[in-house]
């Protein structure tokens, strides 16, 4: 699917596409198809690559509507040409996003519910070839993707990793919620950031099922006065009913908790939201957190 990317975007993105990933097959770095985007750029020094910024020190905040603000920009690594080819042919180094390009794009991007395929192609080419942080991934995500739109796609993703990855590290491992700690500088965790990267692309492909109305199966929301029970009956319906997905599947479990959780009625909502891993928690868990709220009231 070709995408123009408007002209601010240009200058600094370079085109990528998405390789299907084969059981037991490392995912590799996406290497830049030509020269760079500048067809005179300046030398680039040979010198080590400065330590990024770690997770904790990267500010990043939410404002309640799935929004990140963050204070300092991205510096993800791309791997280019070096100045003395016979030392050292290929080098990295860091490529300055602004998070300015990341909202600008996110303007162009699609909506999720709409164009899952499409949108998981944009924001692949729009990465380009270079290598992100965990942090710096899940800065980006934040921007583009409110909570619930993030939730769906992270456990699309974990599901993909472990439906087509044979490895000793599952889903959740490659997904973490915290910060991890990945150094740029090991080989290992710059694998990870790979994987990570492959593993978001993915799970948006597959975040949205494929039914005929699912838009108005997640518009639902709780009602003020309506009984938890109710609501979450009225929920599992509406997805069975405009989507077509089973409640009672894996998939449709997460899909199922998810809304109940972004969609319920106001205080309800900041409870649940409060819950430690609440995306990790069972259904009924998370409904006898909520109905400590209505005891309470």
């Amino acid at each position: 699917m070709q995408f123009e990317i408007s002209k601010s975007l240009k200058a600094g993105l370079a085109k990528a596409g998405t390789t299907p990933r084969q059981p037991n097959q490392p995912v590799q770095p996406q290497a830049p198809e030509g020269p760079p985007v500048n067809a005179n750029p300046p030398p680039i020094q040979e010198e080590p690559v400065a330590h990024r910024t770690r997770g904790g020190e990267t500010g990043r905040s939410d404002d309640g509507d799935g929004e990140a603000k963050m204070e300092d920009g991205l510096y993800p690594l791309r791997k280019v040409p070096m100045t003395n080819p016979e030392q050292r042919p290929i080098g990295d180094v860091s490529v300055p996003l602004n998070t300015g390009d990341v909202r600008e794009f996110k303007k162009e991007m699609g909506r999720l519910l709409e164009d899952p395929l499409g949108v998981a192609d944009r924001l692949d080419q729009f990465l380009g070839p270079n290598i992100y942080t965990w942090v710096e991934l899940q800065s980006i995500l934040g921007i583009l993707f409110a909570m619930q739109d993030r939730e769906m796609v992270r456990h699309s993703g974990m599901r993909v990793w472990d439906r087509e990855c044979q490895e000793p590290d599952r889903g959740d491992q490659k997904w973490p919620m915290q910060d991890p700690g990945w150094n740029n500088q090991n080989e290992r965790h710059r694998q990870n950031m790979s994987d990570l990267r492959w593993t978001i692309i993915r799970g948006i492909r597959e975040a949205v099922p494929k039914g005929q109305n699912i838009g108005k199966a997640l518009s639902e929301h709780q009602g003020k006065d309506e009984p938890l029970a109710h609501w979450l009956e009225r929920l599992r319906k509406a997805l069975q009913l405009y989507s077509g997905v089973d409640p009672d599947t894996a998939a449709g479990q997460v899909l199922l908790k998810t809304q109940f959780v972004a969609k319920a009625w106001g205080d309800i909502r900041k409870k649940l939201e409060k819950v430690e891993n609440w995306q990790d928690r069972e259904l009924q868990e998370l409904l006898r957190e909520a109905q400590k709220v209505l005891v309470r009231e």
